[in-house]
């Protein structure tokens, strides 16, 4: 994982339940205290970023690309010591739309931590922020779960 610095903390964290037999990467939510979280929602070009045949948010896809750079191995060695768990990412806000982009990412690049199947990886986007289009949304509706509070009143 990231570096530790005083004062400082990683916008995600990687662990593992062994109750649940998951492996688990969740994202920190929206910072109206830190500038980067700002810069990161506002990198979008509309209708601009292709993915997979539909349209994604800019910088929310290179947040993701970040983070699994950054825990590719890790993820892959834990994967590989335990083959029977699985990968779920998660995130709150702008979390939840890093850990959908990332979801679908490793959807795509299977083979990148070691041949994981698709049906092993899943995603629980909590209040995620708009960052695909309906097509993507559909194709990945089984292994991205989004979760947002409609009022009806």
């Amino acid at each position: 994982m990231g570096t530790i610095c005083p004062g400082r903390v990683t916008p995600y964290l990687v662990y593992l339940d062994h109750a649940h037999a998951d492996i688990v990467l969740a994202l920190r939510g929206f910072n109206l205290g830190r500038e980067s979280d700002y810069a990161l929602l506002l990198d979008n070009r509309l209708g601009k970023r292709c993915f997979d045949g539909g349209y994604v948010h800019n910088g929310l896809l290179r947040a993701a690309g970040w983070v699994l750079d950054r825990e590719c191995d890790l993820l892959r060695d834990l994967l590989d010591r335990y083959p029977a768990y699985t990968l779920t990412f998660t995130g709150h806000s702008l979390g939840a739309g890093v850990a959908a982009m990332l979801t679908m990412v490793v959807v795509l690049n299977l083979d990148k931590l070691g041949k994981v199947e698709r049906g092993r990886t899943r995603c629980y986007a909590m209040a995620p922020a708009r960052c695909m289009s309906l097509n993507l949304a559909v194709r990945y509706a089984d292994v991205i779960n989004s979760v947002v509070l409609q009022n009806l009143v």
